[in-house]
């Protein structure tokens, strides 16, 4: 499918400022390339210690599949450490999707209060780390969500989002990230084996009755500038990249993303 205006501008409508290709989390903590939109996060209301540990024990790359598999579990310092680093202006969320879990009711509705009052581009509420896992919602999660004024993204699994996905439109919101990590016996899956996946997690989306009414960010294996164009087919209207990053060399470079922000932006700008 070609990209109209129509679909280049309804993703701006609701998060404004937003860059065609973005960072997901949590390689946004770490990774930010000039031209993208970062993802920080994923936080949770308690810090969760342990995330170095966590990566040497439980990440795995499998060349044959071109599939890294983890089991990090959302490690990460909690949303106070975001609190105190905006408050000594260390961090400004402006231009940043920030990324949150709740365990349970209360800590979804702790954790979407706090960060509104942080007024960060977008919040982008995970439902479905495989690693972890609050498997249910507070019936009115999103509504709250919405009614924070912060533009909100809902990133869907890359299994059964049907009900979760109908039940965030009901709600308001508009704006989905296809998809997450693919659970395994080991841990989450990503990279190439998720492609097909993220693929027909937009084709989905779309064909539902208010398919062509929401915005969609997909990503999942997108490794060269090429592959966008199977995602703007699909029926993305952004794009966003994940374990391409995965590496030391883009602490020191970026020059492997700029290929794939390009085409982003060309295919964005129509």
């Amino acid at each position: 499918m070609s990209e109209s205006p129509d679909q280049v501008s309804r993703l701006q409508a609701v998060v404004p400022g937003i860059r065609p290709l973005s960072v997901s989390a949590p390689f946004g903590n770490y990774i930010r390339p000039s031209g993208c939109t970062a993802t920080l996060g994923t936080f949770t209301v308690e810090d969760r210690p342990g995330r170095v540990w966590r990566i040497l024990k439980t990440v795995r790359y499998y060349p044959r599949a071109r599939a890294w598999i983890n089991k990090i579990g959302l490690r990460n310092p909690g949303i106070g450490w975001v609190e105190k680093k905006v408050a000594t202006g260390k961090l400004d969320l402006s231009d940043k999707l920030v990324s949150i879990h709740g365990f349970n009711d209360g800590e979804w509705f702790d954790l979407i209060e706090r960060l509104s009052a942080m007024k960060p581009m977008g919040m982008e509420l995970n439902m479905s780390c495989p690693n972890v896992g609050h498997i249910d919602w507070p019936e009115d999660l999103f509504t709250r969500a919405v009614a924070t004024g912060v533009p909100v993204i809902v990133k869907l699994p890359p299994v059964n989002y049907e009900a979760m996905a109908q039940m965030a439109y009901d709600q308001g919101v508009r704006v989905f990230h296809c998809c997450n990590t693919l659970p395994v016996p080991a841990g989450g899956m990503s990279g190439y084996p998720l492609k097909p996946v993220a693929l027909q997690c937009i084709r989905a989306i779309r064909d539902l009755p208010w398919g062509q009414d929401v915005a969609i960010i997909g990503g999942g294996g997108i490794r060269s500038a090429a592959e966008l164009d199977e995602y703007q087919a699909a029926g993305a209207d952004a794009y966003a990249i994940g374990t391409i990053v995965m590496s030391p060399i883009l602490l020191v470079s970026h020059a492997r993303v700029v290929p794939i922000r390009e085409r982003a932006d060309a295919l964005v700008a129509g």
